[in-house]
């Protein structure tokens, strides 16, 4: 199957297009250029002025303390996590695209159905990531209309008062609000995005699992040769596997060196955003706007974290029975130099696939409970201090 990748992301790719995160088919100097204009306009000023407003506020009032903090913590790994984009961005563009052009021949309905379900999944969680965050941002930028007085969505340090009159307010305000709806788009297809790679990864697993499961078998007909031409197919059929198994790894390899560093981010600020949202929850009604708006803000960061560990945990258990799938096939038929050649694939699969952020924590749900009792940590620990 082709343009599994485009179908897959055909949303993803046209947003990051708009955003300048992925290059044309000719990176020009100019290009680059304006990519670091766009980050610089958009995504730095508000985390930078905000940080500036905390440090330097003398009466800061502690509830709209913690409420700036938790928003500032995604802000900030946002710039993170768009950096490697535009510094590598046409490495990057050929990892995206790698099972554009590695295309493994299905030959069973069962293998395209693997390969629909990885595509009909990414679609499905580039829509509802999409709509979850674009839907807090919307509840984050009109919460100032439930407040006394003209407010911004968060406090900044600025040079000037803003509240002096209406039309400086109101370009301050849309300033503020169309730089934070740029970053929740980016936030909206980069997640799904590098999580659904890895289910393709995964899907490619599968598919050599079944591979080697059935390699007595072709169209569910067995093999009516006679025994040397079935030995030279069956060893065939190995090398092929050999070489879907290589290239696989060769793309988690890639994969890992272009988005390990962005995962690392996300997950860093994940930490202090969930704290800050859970610290937040525990001191306002639960029947008000303001509590509805955390528990979809919390839930978007929750889902963040989840995407990344649930496909990386799912990679790794795959990749983890691959030998079982190579014992479950009829290998006791095989010739002397085919069984020779499996053996060499198990001894290289023994090791499961992992893919790791910033080469530090795996991406696996024991990682996602690890990341939520250290934010309950930091709760507890702020808590004793107010």
């Amino acid at each position: 199957m082709s343009n599994i990748i485009t179908k897959s992301f055909r949303i993803n790719l046209f947003i990051m297009k708009l955003c300048h995160l992925y290059p044309p088919e000719k990176r020009t100097t100019l290009f680059k250029i304006r990519a670091y204009l766009i980050q610089i306009l958009f995504v730095v000023p508000v985390p930078v002025l905000g940080i500036i407003y905390l440090l330097t506020e003398k009466n800061l009032d502690v509830e709209k303390a913690n409420y700036n903090a938790g928003f500032l913590a995604q802000a900030t790994c946002l710039i993170a996590k768009l950096f490697p984009f535009i510094r590598n961005g046409d490495r990057i563009k050929g990892c995206i695209m790698y099972f554009e052009t590695y295309c493994v021949p299905l030959k069973k309905q069962s293998q395209k159905n693997i390969i629909n379900d990885c595509v009909n999944v990414c679609r499905r969680n580039t829509f509802i990531f999409l709509f979850c965050v674009t839907g807090g941002v919307t509840s984050w930028a009109t919460r100032p209309l439930f407040w006394d007085g003209r407010n911004l969505p968060v406090d900044l340090w600025l040079p000037f008062n803003p509240y002096e009159n209406w039309f400086v307010y109101s370009c301050v305000y849309v300033y503020v609000t169309v730089g934070e709806l740029f970053s929740s788009l980016v936030t909206g297809i980069l997640d799904p995005l590098i999580a659904g790679l890895a289910y393709h990864a995964t899907g490619q697993i599968k598919i050599l699992k079944d591979n080697l499961e059935h390699l007595l078998e072709f169209d569910n007909e067995k093999l009516t040769v006679n025994e040397m031409t079935k030995n030279v197919l069956i060893y065939n059929r190995i090398k092929r596997c050999v070489v879907h198994h290589n290239a696989t790894l060769s793309f988690i390899k890639e994969f890992e060196e272009c988005f390990s560093p962005v995962v690392f981010s996300q997950f860093a600020g994940s930490v202090f955003v969930i704290c800050f949202c859970c610290l937040q929850m525990s001191k306002v009604s639960s029947e008000g706007f303001y509590f509805m708006q955390l528990v979809m803000y919390f839930s978007v960061i929750l889902a963040q974290l989840y995407f990344y560990c649930y496909y990386g945990s799912t990679l790794f258990e795959e990749s983890n029975n691959l030998t079982n799938a190579i014992y479950i096939g009829r290998w006791y038929d095989y010739d002397t130099k085919s069984k020779k050649a499996l053996i060499t694939l198990m001894e290289r699969s023994r090791e499961p696939i992992t893919v790791t952020a910033g080469k530090i924590l795996d991406l696996s749900l024991a990682t996602f409970a690890t990341i939520l009792r250290r934010s309950y940590s930091l709760l507890a620990v702020l808590k004793n201090y107010e």
